[in-house]
């Protein structure tokens, strides 16, 4: 079983599996994503095309085990990036509370907003944003994370934890990817 799904802009950019297993594949990636992003930024410093090598060169070991796709949002031209993870399996009948399902015991400052949504063909769920409870020395960082449900396969999306305004700024187009997403067999 297969997902697919559309990309809404060039900030969204697919990381492939090979890339996760072997390190030239790696760094020929993060070199197409260096030049993509220049391509967008052509006034970008060497330094923040340097950060973006290292984020890029990062983003493989920071898709979750057993995602079906990994994505790297990187809207540029600031220093931030996501990664998105998303798992695809067969239906599961999930008992309980559905947030507890998708964030398990993260620590979370306040209650998690949560939303229904409805992807054609896929299924029914929902979409949670969260505030993570604050580490000593650290940023605060969000989650935005949904859990689909349908005959066909039950799809995971999770966020990595990053500062609330990247996490922000990233979710109508997340949303977006979300709502295209297709099960293909």
């Amino acid at each position: 079983m297969r997902l697919e799904l559309d990309a809404p802009n060039t900030a969204w950019l697919r990381v492939p599996a090979e890339a996760a297993t072997d390190g030239d594949e790696a760094a020929v990636w993060a070199d197409d994503v260096v030049a993509g992003f220049l391509g967008r930024h052509p006034d970008t410093t060497a330094e923040r095309l340097d950060a973006v090598r290292a984020l890029a060169a990062g983003a493989p070991s920071r898709i979750l085990p057993g995602a079906a796709v990994g994505l790297l949002y990187l809207p540029g031209p600031g220093a931030a990036a996501l990664v998105v993870s998303i798992g695809v399996t067969e239906p599961q009948q999930i008992a309980g509370s559905l947030v507890r399902a998708l964030l398990g015991d993260a620590e979370l400052e306040g209650r998690p907003a949560v939303d229904p949504i409805e992807v054609a063909g896929l299924g029914t769920g929902i979409a949670v944003r969260c505030r993570f409870a604050p580490q000593p020395g650290l940023r605060p960082a969000a989650g935005l994370a949904y859990l689909l449900q349908g005959d066909r396969a039950t799809v995971r999306v999770m966020v990595s934890p990053a500062p609330e305004e990247l996490v922000a700024h990233a979710a109508a187009s997340l949303d977006s990817i979300v709502r295209s997403l297709r099960v293909v067999d």
